[in-house]
């Protein structure tokens, strides 16, 4: 079994070299309907989803369509302490790139909600059989999950899915509830 550190760097290489690709491109659209139409979704109310970065799914058209299902939509800021709460995102929501190089929501009066009703978790790679992840390695997540029992899911494409595990997964490391595969 390689180090988390090395399993990022190689996935990151992976991933990196499927971003381009027609395919990833066709991955993306299905699980975008996946995601659209599943149950978890079509339930809940207050959704959390972060914006994806160009080896990610493409979560913008997800966001737009979440807004025209009525649905109430969260995004992600970090606090100091590798600490991160989410915030309401409206259309007309003004953003601020992070130092991560995302876009989060700082406006004065912004509304928290740590009561997701689900919650889309990124990663690098996970697996089929426990549904751990490999996230980008700051902790953010699971220092969240573990404070907050929430639903989650993940999209996971082709080259984001592994049978079991290859890199180490620690009692810290908090597994997913659900994930739509491509």
């Amino acid at each position: 079994m390689i180090s988390k550190k090395e399993a990022r760097k190689e996935q990151i290489e992976r991933l990196t070299k499927f971003a381009s690709t027609e395919q990833k491109i066709q991955e993306d659209k299905i699980l975008t309907n996946k995601f659209l139409n599943h149950p978890l979704t079509i339930n809940a109310n207050k959704i959390g989803i972060t914006f994806s970065m160009p080896l990610e799914v493409n979560t913008n058209p997800i966001i737009e369509q979440l807004w025209q299902m009525k649905k109430e939509v969260y995004i992600p800021r970090v606090l100091p302490q590798r600490q991160m709460e989410f915030t309401l995102y409206e259309p007309n929501t003004k953003l601020t790139k992070s130092k991560f190089g995302v876009y989060e929501n700082w406006e004065e009066n912004v509304k928290l909600s740590s009561n997701l009703d689900l919650l889309v978790v990124p990663g690098l790679a996970f697996s089929l059989d426990n549904k751990s992840r490999l996230g980008f390695g700051g902790g953010y997540y699971d220092r969240y999950l573990a404070r907050h029992d929430l639903t989650t899911i993940a999209l996971v494409n082709s080259r984001q899915k592994f049978t079991q595990a290859t890199w180490p997964v620690e009692e810290f490391d908090i597994s997913l509830k659900n994930l739509i595969i491509s």
